[in-house]
């Protein structure tokens, strides 16, 4: 039966550590120095990869909408955008699609409960492993969006 799968360290500690890691990164190169902080390849699907037991992409298969669980999701949640095609969604593994850790959901809206916004531990070549916000928009701004930029768009990642 497919689960999700979460980070097994301190979510928090993890956190903590690369943003000491970026900090010295800045002091010590500069933009340089970040651009070279990285996990396993840089990819963002690699920052998962190495850090739980999500194994490759080709296991991977939707769960529920992050937005819809994000309340009682565990930090440390694998996170990703799926595309729907030939009848199966599927992770594309191509600019615009990302993978991540799910870490907590932010500005809770009181008429759906849902939240506005999600924040994840991520990274993608050129970018360090760090925090960031992810927000739903209107549709006629989502239109114009990436999949990885669209809160309402990540699915928690399961695995059989």
């Amino acid at each position: 039966m497919a689960h999700p799968v979460v980070y097994r360290g301190d979510m928090a500690a993890l956190i903590k550590e690369w943003d000491a890691k970026y900090r010295k990164a800045w002091e010590e190169n500069g933009w340089g120095g970040i651009r070279s902080l990285k996990i396993a390849n840089g990819q963002c699907a690699r920052l998962p990869q190495e850090l739980t037991s999500v194994g490759h992409t080709s296991r991977w298969q939707p769960g529920e909408r992050v937005v819809d669980v994000a309340r009682t999701l565990k930090p440390g949640t694998v996170i990703a955008n799926f595309l729907f095609e030939y009848d199966k969604m599927w992770y594309p593994n191509s600019h615009g699609w990302h993978a991540a850790l799910f870490v907590k959901g932010e500005d809770y809206s009181t008429a759906t409960g849902k939240p506005n916004k999600i924040i994840m531990f991520d990274q993608w070549t050129g970018k360090a492993p760090t925090l960031r916000p992810v927000h739903n928009w209107p549709p006629h701004t989502e239109k114009t969006k990436e999949p990885a930029n669209i809160a309402n768009d990540f699915f928690v990642v399961m695995v059989p």
